[in-house]
């Protein structure tokens, strides 16, 4: 798909309504408020729809994949997101705290956050994190650690969010058949950031076992090394030696967290980083064999192969495709009457 254009400022209103066939698509959009990177962990053509409400102070987000998807993101110190998982196939997690259907997260600023989903729709609410507070204390709602400290809830009754989002994402269609009809888009932040804050404010569960802390730390540290270095391969050895952990320790860690080998998620990241090289080399005279040689595939129509059966699609006609053009469409609006 295309880059899609700017979305409007912090001070419009507008849409974006996007049927995404890359693993990264959806981050490549987000990109534009927050560092995220999305690498697909499944095999299979992509396929999915990213749809977008921006108000003045409010993202309103809904995410739909077919493939299990690794997700990356640092959010930014002043943005703040609540999260429900509306539907999924399986069971996903954030960090060490497991996700199913139904299950409601808020996410503070400042963070680096880890985030693995099968198949799945979500739906997220941003807001600034101070005006989430702000609301929070006049609304005389007690939140964890001042607002500052992750939560994961689970076996809510998230209906009230789940019509809202469906009202909201309406509103692009009941303005397009009455032209005349305007938002008021102060009164609409105002009752979406209420309407999250009220889920929101439930006790979480409890305290994670410190023997799965130690394998999230280890997990933790090597997805740093990678990143430190994102566009050069690591290997197992070199993470071993790096973390000065044993194989086998490397082994249990990853599957507990990944459930995979350190050597498949390598893989993975490596054809996944592949993938983007060659998105990126559209137009220039990058080829396919010379991207799979940076990124450790030696041996092409394997590479060929095992990246086929990840993406649904050869790597050479990623690296001619053209993606479409994406658009905002704006809705009107008013001020809301003093």
């Amino acid at each position: 798909m295309a880059e899609p254009n700017r979305l409007p400022d912090r001070h419009a209103a507008g849409w974006l309504d996007v049927a995404t066939s890359d693993a990264d698509d959806a981050a490549r959009i987000q990109r534009q408020w927050m560092p995220m990177q999305y690498d697909q962990l499944d095999g299979g053509a992509f396929a999915g729809r990213f749809r977008m409400l921006r108000t003045d102070h409010t993202l309103v987000v809904t995410e739909l994949q077919n493939r299990t998807v690794l997700k990356q993101q640092h959010s930014p110190t002043d943005y703040c997101t609540i999260s429900l998982i509306r539907k999924v196939s399986g069971r996903g997690r954030c960090g060490l705290d497991t996700l199913s259907g139904q299950s409601v997260g808020y996410m503070p600023g400042g963070r680096d956050y880890e985030v693995q989903l099968p198949p799945s729709e979500i739906l997220y609410f941003g807001f600034d994190q101070r005006r989430l507070m702000q609301a929070a204390e006049v609304l005389g709602y007690d939140m964890p650690a001042n607002g500052n400290r992750p939560v994961f809830l689970d076996g809510l009754d998230a209906a009230g969010l789940n019509r809202m989002a469906d009202t909201l994402m309406a509103l692009r269609d009941r303005a397009a058949a009455d032209p005349t009809a305007t938002v008021n888009r102060q009164y609409l932040d105002d009752v979406v950031l209420e309407r999250a804050l009220e889920i929101l404010v439930r006790a979480p569960s409890g305290a994670t076992p410190v023997h799965v802390i130690n394998m999230h730390r280890i997990t933790q540290h090597a997805r740093a090394l990678i990143d430190s270095s994102p566009n050069e391969p690591w290997t197992v050895m070199t993470l071993c030696q790096a973390l000065h952990v044993s194989r086998a320790t490397l082994q249990r860690a990853f599957q507990r967290h990944y459930g995979m080998s350190p050597l498949a998620y390598l893989r993975i990241r490596r054809l996944n980083g592949a993938r983007r090289a060659l998105q990126a080399g559209r137009g220039t005279s990058a080829t396919v064999s010379s991207v799979a040689m940076h990124w450790g595939f030696f041996h092409l129509s394997r590479f060929a192969q095992d990246y086929c059966q990840l993406f649904g699609e050869l790597p050479s006609t990623t690296l001619g495709t053209q993606w479409p053009a994406a658009s905002t469409a704006p809705i009107p609006v008013s001020e809301r009457s003093s």
